[in-house]
């Protein structure tokens, strides 16, 4: 299996699995009629449930990245993929609000893992022009598993049973891991008795990774004020409540599409700067021209074009991850704890942007737009600031001579 080709396509799709099931589980509470009544809580308490399950991501990432780096990812990843099945399956007879909240949280937590791996893994399987088609994979998961627990949350005749396919799933993608999944080798860097020693000092002092943090915490930030606001800001403008929700779906299936593009185009090139500039200016210029102008059939156009071209600003992210060990700042064998440092900021920035800058438009939603496309625009920069990684850059050319 190892050497297979297909291997590397298998291992991806797992890990796919896994990041948008983490969304699947958290997103089951928003579409279900009878949460809130089920568990006798509020809208408030509806909101931190479906969201409580990503915030461990921004105080674990990067304690987990370093032990994928220092003890491999095999075993490490599949303990907590079987402390996520227990968890799914406590939650499964929850009885109180407490339950439900203790367990979504220690499910986020044991899920991190299989979240953090991917670009360590995808950085071992895959050839560097790959790498863009991978990570657009990768990337899209979120928006995957989002997207299926609003296609699918209300087939299940109860909550319990909803809780019980969560749990299947989980049950599945464990099957899986240890199955087919083998213990990728080590960097040659790990192999001495110094292996691991350092990792996270080393990440810490690169100036391009936290250039590559903020690039996903302002794009993660823009993305969700755009998402979030998107159906009210309609609806204020006169669309009919049919329509705005309409535009959300459609917004949300481009963002999917658009990032496994991003990722196909930009492997084509061999190029990531320029590209993403684009993808970050023009995506956020559409975003502001489709809430600007009257609402009309060119409000879907707009809307979807902005989901097309904007979806690579938070994919490109995960490319550049298992690419930075060619700036010379750390190794391959750094990868695991990058990730996880990207993944802290993601968390970070995915809950402090959105509730500070809502706070500040204070219900003002063309202030939303423009600070969304104002947080686009900063990405696209600082992406210019970033050396080029891409295949035909300077240094992937240089490393091949």
């Amino acid at each position: 299996m190892a050497q297979s080709k297909a291997y590397k396509w298998i291992v991806l799709a797992i890990l796919v699995v896994g990041s948008a099931i983490l969304y699947y589980s958290n997103m089951i509470f928003a579409v279900r009629p009878d949460t809130m009544p089920t568990f006798n809580i509020g809208p408030a308490e509806l909101t931190a449930i479906s969201t409580i399950g990503c915030l461990p991501g921004a105080f674990l990432s990067v304690l987990i990245g370093k032990i994928l780096d220092d003890k491999g990812v095999k075993l490490f990843t599949a303990l907590g993929l079987v402390l996520t099945v227990a968890c799914m399956v406590w939650r499964i007879f929850a009885h109180t609000y407490v339950e439900l909240f203790i367990a979504t949280v220690l499910i986020g937590t044991f899920l991190l893992p299989i979240t953090i791996v991917g670009p360590k893994m995808v950085g071992g399987l895959f050839r560097p022009e790959e790498m863009p088609l991978a990570m657009g994979f990768f990337g899209a998961a979120g928006g995957v598993g989002t997207t299926l627990a609003f296609a699918t949350g209300n087939l299940f005749p109860s909550l319990p049973a909803a809780f019980t396919g969560v749990s299947v799933l989980g049950g599945v993608l464990l099957l899986t891991w240890l199955v087919l999944v083998k213990e990728p080798p080590k960097a040659p860097a790990m192999q001495s008795e110094n292996a691991g020693k350092g990792n996270l000092g080393k990440v810490l002092k690169s100036r391009n990774m936290w250039l590559v943090m903020l690039c996903t915490g302002l794009a993660v930030g823009a993305a969700l004020l755009v998402n979030t606001h998107l159906t009210a800001a309609f609806i204020e403008k006169g669309a009919p409540e049919g329509m705005a929700s309409t535009i959300g779906t459609v917004l949300n299936l481009c963002l999917i599409i658009g990032g496994i593009a991003a990722g196909a185009i930009i492997g084509k090139l061999g190029k990531i700067n320029v590209p993403y500039a684009f993808i970050c200016i023009v995506g956020g210029a559409l975003y502001l021209l489709a809430y600007l102008l009257p609402v009309s059939g060119l409000t879907y156009v707009l809307v979807a074009l902005g989901g097309l071209i904007c979806s690579g600003s938070v994919g490109v992210s995960f490319t550049r991850i298992p690419l930075l060990p060619l700036t010379g700042d750390f190794g391959p064998e750094c990868i695991g704890t990058a990730t996880g440092m990207n993944q802290t900021a993601l968390g970070i920035m995915s809950f402090a942007l959105p509730t500070v800058i809502a706070a500040i438009a204070g219900g003002n939603n063309l202030v939303v737009f423009c600070i969304a496309f104002g947080l686009l625009f900063i990405c696209g920069v600082i992406g210019l600031l970033i050396p080029e990684l891409g295949e035909n850059g300077k240094l992937a050319k240089a490393r091949q001579q």
